[in-house]
């Protein structure tokens, strides 16, 4: 898979969403509560649920579904240019990354990334053999 250096920058940026996303969960959860510890002891007084709470969960859980849906984009994208740039591999480093994906997450993809699709391997070729320089 021959990728252009912008679509390998946005590939890049796209690696980091999960942990971009995952960081404001965190950041809006905190400030969303304690923005409304007053809601919650005034609507535990009057006896009614607290509304903004509610309205409150629905931002925070779109927040995680869409860093959801990035994470497992990136992690198919990966799984997907694995495969098909490691056709002739008789080793077992598809099955090793594979693995990695499944059971590490963002951090193997990130480093997937950095080894696997980020080098610009330069391919020269002789009538004898192919070589391919890092």
């Amino acid at each position: 898979m021959n990728l252009t250096k912008n679509q390998k920058i946005l590939i890049g940026i796209w690696h980091f969403l999960p942990i971009v996303g995952f960081i404001f969960y965190i950041i809006y959860f905190f400030s969303f509560m304690i923005g409304n510890i007053g809601e919650f002891h005034k609507s535990a007084l009057e006896g009614h649920p607290p509304t903004a709470f509610f309205q409150g969960f629905a931002s925070i859980f779109l927040i995680l579904i869409i860093t959801g849906i990035a994470s497992i984009g990136i992690k198919v994208f990966d799984i997907i240019h694995l495969t098909r740039n490691n056709k002739n591999d008789t080793n077992n480093k598809v099955l090793i990354w594979v693995l990695l994906f499944i059971f590490t997450g963002t951090i193997s993809e990130i480093i997937y990334f950095f080894l696997e699709i980020l080098p610009d391997k330069k391919e020269i070729t002789s009538p004898n053999k192919r070589i391919v320089e890092p």
